[in-house]
């Protein structure tokens, strides 16, 4: 690399910046706070001579990067955990982490991580907060289990929280304190909000994704829908930036460790390297896949002999997100594909973009929060 280059080491509230010469050589290092008048400077200062700036990857780093790519400068995310080791000296203070990430790039040792657009990060947060819904929803519903349990209650049923399961709730809940009654009747409220949530961020992703081609493509799987392809194409961002099907495998965790020595090969158990989000929606995906695709429920049976279940519908998810691969790489819809379901999850994502928006608006929502805070001060 030739030309200015500039390691940042970035804080919420401060910027430590190291500038090297054209030769590798310090020319500058100095500190400034992380607001908007300082970045205009840094902006007016920098931007003719067209620098590579590098900084580590974190919360206020993305923002940062974000920030630098608006303003039209060529930004390096580090991975700070795969910094040369000649870099991982005992001395850490802002003005050396500063200086690493400049020699880094310098001497072209610099690994990257993605940054993904603002149109895929904003999906990731709307996917990531969906999950963390169900992640809540599940644990509701644990604390209801345990109630039910220790009083010796159970409800013979495949759902408890479908209609005849409620309901049997209700006829056996005699058994139960008053003060247990509460909280069971609050913690059931609580999961129908939490769905409600849940279903209007779903109608979120699919106003959000209508007419996207890769989501589209993704729903002709069966057993994937909205969500589920939402999320798969928010996790894995630029298809385009892997360029074999074995590094989305790689990069989803979903590859096998490997130690080989000599004539010796032993393969382990899956790396689970990268987003945890992205490999929870293939190996849910590829639960429902066994049951609607036969040429994957014979593979699954094939693993399941040599290997066991859980060994297998993991392996499912390798071979799934495999072939993910090849269809957003050359747009082609999958080939054991059911019309029928794939045309009405393609209905049913049409009629929920159509849905009126159930979400308040931040404005409102904070009115709201400031009102309950008061009535609670003065109740």
């Amino acid at each position: 690399m030739v030309g200015i280059l500039i390691g940042l080491d970035v804080h919420k509230h401060s910027i430590y910046a190291t500038e090297l010469n054209e030769d590798g050589n310090i020319k500058e290092q100095y500190e400034f706070a992380n607001s908007e008048d300082c970045w205009n400077e840094f902006k007016n200062r920098y931007i003719r001579q067209k620098p590579e700036i590098a900084l580590e990857v974190s919360t206020s780093g993305k923002y940062v990067t974000g920030l630098l790519r608006d303003m039209g400068f060529s930004v390096h995310m580090a991975d700070p955990s795969k910094l040369p080791v000649i870099y991982k000296s005992t001395k850490k203070n802002d003005k050396e982490d500063s200086y690493k990430l400049a020699r880094a790039l310098h001497l072209g040792a610099l690994s990257e991580v993605y940054l993904p657009s603002a149109e895929i990060d904003d999906l990731r947060s709307m996917v990531r907060y969906r999950k963390s819904i169900g992640e809540e929803i599940t644990k509701l519903k644990n604390r209801i289990h345990a109630v039910l349990t220790r009083h010796g209650i159970s409800i013979p049923a495949s759902d408890i929280f479908g209609k005849r399961g409620l309901r049997l709730i209700e006829s056996r809940s005699s058994v139960l304190s008053n003060m247990e009654k509460i909280t069971l009747a609050d913690m059931l409220e609580r999961i129908s909000d939490l769905k409600e949530r849940s279903s209007s961020i779903e109608d979120e992703m699919a106003r959000h994704t209508t007419g996207n081609n890769n989501v589209n493509l993704l729903m002709t799987i069966p057993g994937i829908n909205i969500y589920s392809a939402t999320s798969i194409v928010a996790e894995t961002g630029d298809i385009n930036r892997f360029d074999r099907k074995e590094k989305l495998a790689s990069y989803a965790g979903l590859t096998p460790r490997q130690n080989q020595s000599g004539n010796r090969d032993i393969r382990g158990h899956i790396t689970k390297h990268g987003p945890s989000m992205l490999r929870f929606i293939l190996v849910t995906a590829a639960h429902s896949l066994i049951k609607y695709s036969r040429k994957m429920k014979m593979k699954y049976l094939n693993i399941v002999r040599r290997t066991g279940r859980n060994r297998a519908i993991v392996a499912i998810a390798g071979i799934l997100v495999e072939t993910i691969y090849v269809m957003l790489s050359k747009g082609v819809e999958f080939d054991d594909q059911i019309e029928t379901l794939t045309e009405r999850k393609q209905k049913s994502m049409a009629a929920r973009s159509r849905n009126p928006v159930r979400n308040k608006s931040l404005e409102d929502t904070v009115k709201l929060f400031i009102q309950n805070r008061n009535r609670r001060k003065t109740g």
